[in-house]
C-alpha cells in the first residue's frame, strides 16, 4: 500500500501543476500558440522547453519507480537479517526453557519472551508453532520449511546495491535474489511449490517484481506512444522511414522490442534543441529541415497538434480498454496507479482490522479479565468475612462452656 501510494503521488493528479498530465498539456498548448504565430523565436522556443520538460518529466518519474524497487530489495535484507537474528534469540531460549522445565522451575516469563518474538518472526514470514518435548518449540512455514528445528535454519538473500529496469528476478533466471532457506526455494511468486505467500517479505517481493515494474511498462508503454506520435513521415514530412522525430530514444527512433526502460530513455531531438547545437526553427519546420521555411508556414506545428489530439491505439502495457489521444493517455496512467492505489490500501485495511480482531479474541483466552477477578475478590472476601464470623460464634461459644 504504502509502495503504490509513491507510484500515485509520483504521477500526481490532474490539477497539479508538476503532473505528467499538465507536462502533456502544457506541450500542446504551446504548439497551439506557435501554431497562431509561427515565425516568433519565444514560441518555438517554449515548444522546446515545454517538450524537456515532458521528457525530463518521464526520466524523473521512470528513476523514482527504480527507486521504489531499490528500496523494497534492500527492506527485504533487512527483515531476513532480522528474522535470522531472532531465530537464533528463540533456539537459545528454547534451550533455556528446555533445561529449566526439566528442573522443575517456572519458565512462564522465558515463554512469553519467546511468544514476542515468535511474533517478530510472523511478522516477516509466517510461521507454524510444533510444540516439542520440555517446552521447546519449532517453526515452520505454512508450506512446509523449517526455519527452526532444533536449530536456526538461515533465510539467505542477496540484496542488490541499486535495482534497474533491466533487472528481473525471472523465477531465479535473472540478476535480482530470490529466497531461500538450505538450498530451498522460498521465494514469493517464485517457481517453487514452498514459496511463501503472506507476510511483510511477500509483500514486499510483490512490490519488487510484480506491482512496479507493472507500472513501470505502462509508463514505458506511454512513452513509446509518445514517440510514435511524431515518428510518422505524414506528421512530419522531413522524416524518412525509421527517423526519430521530436522526441527520441537517447537519440534513436522507437523500437517495440526496446520497450523496457524507455521511460528512462526518452529525450528530446537534438537536432531541435539549440542547447544541444540543434536549430529552433524545425520546430515549425521539420525535425530534419534543412533550411529554415516560410517564417508564416504553420503546416508541420499544426499536423503535431494533430498527432497529439488524435486517438490511436496503444501498447497493451499501458492497459488500455480503447483507443486515447496523447493527453487521454497520461490521465489513463494516473488512475491506473490510483486504482492499484485504492486496491492495495483496502487490502491492508482489512488485513488490520483482521489482526486487530484475532488480536482481541487472543486476549480474551489468554489475558486477564479484571472485572471477572474483582468479581472473584469480592466472593472470596465475602467467603472469608463469613468462615472469619463462624469462627467467632465457635470460639465464644467454647468460652461459655468452659466458664459454665
Amino acid at each position: 500500500a504504502d509502495a503504490m501510494t509513491r507510484i500515485s503521488n509520483f504521477l500526481g493528479g490532474p490539477e497539479d501543476p508538476t503532473s505528467l498530465f499538465q507536462k502533456y498539456a502544457n506541450l500542446e498548448s504551446a504548439m497551439r500558440a506557435l501554431a497562431e504565430t509561427p515565425n516568433s523565436t519565444p514560441l518555438q522556443q517554449k515548444v522546446v522547453n515545454t517538450a524537456k520538460d515532458l521528457a525530463a518529466t518521464f526520466n524523473r518519474i521512470a528513476s523514482s519507480y527504480q527507486q521504489v524497487r531499490t528500496d523494497a530489495d534492500k527492506a527485504i535484507g533487512q527483515r531476513v537479517d532480522e528474522v535470522n537474528d531472532v531465530l537464533k534469540k528463540i533456539e537459545e531460549l528454547n534451550g533455556t526453557i528446555g533445561r529449566g522445565s526439566a528442573a522443575g522451575a517456572d519458565v512462564t516469563a522465558l515463554m512469553d519472551q519467546r511468544q514476542q518474538l515468535i511474533n517478530k518472526v510472523n511478522e516477516s514470514i509466517p510461521v507454524r508453532e510444533l510444540v516439542r518435548e520440555g517446552g521447546r518449540i519449532d517453526l515452520m512455514t505454512p508450506e512446509g520449511v523449517f526455519l527452526l528445528s532444533g536449530t536456526a535454519r538461515t533465510v539467505e538473500f542477496s540484496p542488490a546495491s541499486l535495482v534497474t529496469a533491466g533487472q528481473e528476478y525471472l523465477g531465479g533466471a535473472g540478476s535480482l535474489s530470490g529466497l531461500s532457506v538450505e538450498g530451498k526455494d522460498i521465494t514469493p511468486g517464485g517457481p517453487g511449490s514452498l514459496q511463501i505467500s503472506s507476510g511483510a517479505i511477500a509483500g514486499l517481493f510483490n512490490v519488487r517484481d510484480n506491482s512496479v515494474p507493472e507500472m513501470s511498462s505502462a509508463l514505458d508503454a506511454l512513452a513509446f506512444d509518445l514517440l510514435g506520435r511524431f515518428e510518422d513521415p505524414a506528421v512530419d514530412p522531413t522524416l524518412n522511414p525509421g527517423d526519430p522525430g521530436l522526441f527520441t530514444d537517447n537519440g534513436a527512433a522507437s523500437d517495440v522490442m526496446n520497450l523496457n526502460g524507455l521511460a528512462s530513455r526518452i529525450e528530446l531531438n537534438a537536432l531541435v534543441d539549440p542547447a544541444q547545437g540543434g536549430e529552433i526553427w524545425r520546430t515549425r519546420d521539420g525535425v530534419q529541415a534543412v533550411a529554415p521555411g516560410p517564417a508564416g508556414s504553420d503546416a508541420f506545428v499544426r499536423a503535431m497538434i494533430s498527432a497529439m489530439t488524435d486517438t490511436r491505439p496503444t501498447h497493451a502495457s499501458l492497459q488500455s480498454p480503447g483507443d486515447l489521444n496523447a493527453s487521454e493517455g497520461a490521465a489513463h496512467i494516473a488512475a491506473l496507479a490510483g486504482g492499484a492505489r485504492a486496491s492495495a490500501t483496502e487490502q491492508m485495511e482489512a488485513s488490520s482490522a483482521l489482526a486487530q480482531s484475532l488480536y482481541e479474541a487472543e486476549k480474551l483466552e489468554t489475558g486477564v479479565d479484571t472485572d471477572r477477578e474483582l468479581q472473584n475478590l469480592i466472593i472470596i472476601e465475602q467467603a472469608f468475612a463469613a468462615n472469619t464470623r463462624v469462627i467467632q460464634t465457635v470460639d465464644e461459644m467454647i468460652r461459655r462452656l468452659m466458664d459454665i
